[in-house]
Order: C-alpha cells, then structure tokens, then sequence
C-alpha cells in the first residue's frame, strides 16, 4: 500500500517520505475498514458515450473544469476578472505546472522579498514553468524554484503578480498551528472536486490523513479549518477509487496531505527561495 498521486505527472519522492506516508495511510485503512468501496469510477478515457452523459446528468451543475470529473469545480473569481490582464494568486488558485494540473495551497512573501506560493512537489520539478488557468492568456507566471520535503514545491512568482488571501470562496488568515485531532473535520478546496470537508482520520509524522474528497487536479490544494491552514493535498491509495463523481458518496479513498509546521521547516531550514513566509 503506497500514496497514489493526483495529478497526471510526478516527480519520485524520497524513500523515507514513502515509508513514512505507508505508516499514516495504514492507519487510515484501518480507521475505514468494513467499509465496501464498490467499484471504481471510471477514467476520464473510459467514461464516454452514455456512460459520461449519465454521469454528467447525475453530477454537479457544474463547471467540470477537469476532465472525468463531475464535482462543480470553481469558478473563475470575481477579483481575478476584475485585474486581468493581471494574475491573481492565492489559496485554491487553479495551476498549470508545466503539463500538470494543480492546485495552489497559498501564496504569499518570503524574507527575501520574492513572491512565492506553495503546491505539490510532483506537479513539476525546478524550473518548471507555471500559469494560472483562471488567465491562461497571461501565460508563464512564475517557475518552480524548489522542491523540499513532503512533497512540497515553491513557486517563484513574476514580479507584476497580484497575491490575495481571499480568494474565490477560500480565505486563509492563519498558518499552522494545532493539527485538528482525530475525528474532527478539516476542508479543502481544489480545482477537480471543489470544496469538501470530512474527518481527520490519522495524523502520522508529516503526514495529515483524512476522509477528504480528491481526485487529478486537487495536488497541493489548501487543507484548513475556519481560516487556518494545516496543510496540503499530495494523494490517496493506489487501491481505492479517488473522488470522481458525487454518486460515490464517502466511498472514495482517503486523501493524503503534508502538515503546515512540517513545511515552514523546511522553508526556513532551506533559507532560499520560501524561507520566512508569510501571508500577503
């Protein structure tokens, strides 16, 4: 049993940070055991013909925003069209890292004056080139400066980029702090699956274990409660259904993220690109 990533290309992670993810996903299992998960949702290549009218009929209005997915995914926010050509940036902002669709966590400074933001590392290695999808026409905003533990990556952003706090329906006011405890519920917003909240189910070393809809697409995407970052989303399980359809219900795998405290580590640790960050 390993962490499944979400997005369509990746980046190997380190041994330890696999081993280490084993152990929280194990204990997830075992928190959902008994549970009959069914049959997985289909791929985006094989939901076609009268199978993907129907799952469009069952879904969410909409906009499905990636393919194979029936969620109502964000929309482009009002404070976004209101700057274009301009970009804005912030927590939940649609990504583009390279030939990857992501989700960013935040965005903010770091000590050095750089604008940055925060995603999952296998969305795209250093000097990866990133745009947003909510102004595909602004085009290359900003690169992958680098990598760090948990599968975190930290994005440089061009210098006429706008960062916000607020954005869309998500607000982020505070970072990390205490880890909700078992059983409580945490949210996360991404580009694939929207908003949803579920329960923390484990919470092991750096890894944050929850009952969290997440699908391709929703990588790096903000996990918070009441304005308050706690982490990101990196995966599920290899052997159970990712969240693709609201017809699934609960049944779809538990999502996988990296804790706030364990990537402020290692930002200030690094001491580039990152270190010290704080909100705009």
């Amino acid at each position: 049993m390993s962490l499944s990533y979400l997005p369509t290309r990746s980046v190997r992670p380190r041994s330890s940070i696999v081993a280490k993810r084993a152990v929280a996903l194990a204990v997830a299992l075992t928190a959902i055991a008994g549970m009959s998960l069914g049959t997985p949702t289909p791929s985006a290549s094989a939901a076609t013909g009268s199978g993907e009218a129907f799952l469009n009929a069952t879904g969410q209005p909409g906009p499905h925003r990636v393919a194979g997915h029936y969620f109502t995914s964000p929309g482009v926010p009002a404070a976004q069209r209101a700057i274009a050509p301009k970009t804005l940036v912030g927590p939940s902002t649609p990504i583009l890292v390279g030939d990857s669709v992501c989700t960013l966590a935040v965005a903010g400074f770091d000590k050095h004056g750089n604008k940055v933001g925060i995603t999952a590392a296998h969305c795209g290695g250093p000097g990866t080139p990133v745009a947003s999808l909510d102004n595909t026409k602004a085009g290359r905003i900003g690169t992958v400066a680098r990598i760090g533990y948990g599968d975190i990556s930290v994005i440089k952003f061009n210098k006429d980029v706008q960062l916000t706090r607020n954005y869309g329906r998500v607000s982020i006011n505070r970072l990390g702090g205490v880890i909700p405890a078992t059983g409580q519920q945490i949210c996360k917003t991404g580009i694939s699956t929207g908003t949803s909240c579920g329960p923390m189910l484990a919470i092991s070393g750096p890894m944050l274990v929850s009952h969290l809809c997440g699908s391709f697409g929703d990588s790096g995407a903000p996990v918070y409660t009441r304005g308050r970052l706690v982490g990101i989303v990196n995966g599920g399980l290899f052997n159970l259904p990712s969240c693709r359809t609201p017809l699934q219900g609960p049944l779809h795998a538990p999502t996988g993220g990296t804790a706030w405290s364990v990537i402020k580590a290692d930002l200030d640790d690094n001491g580039g690109v990152g270190a010290g960050f704080r909100l705009p």
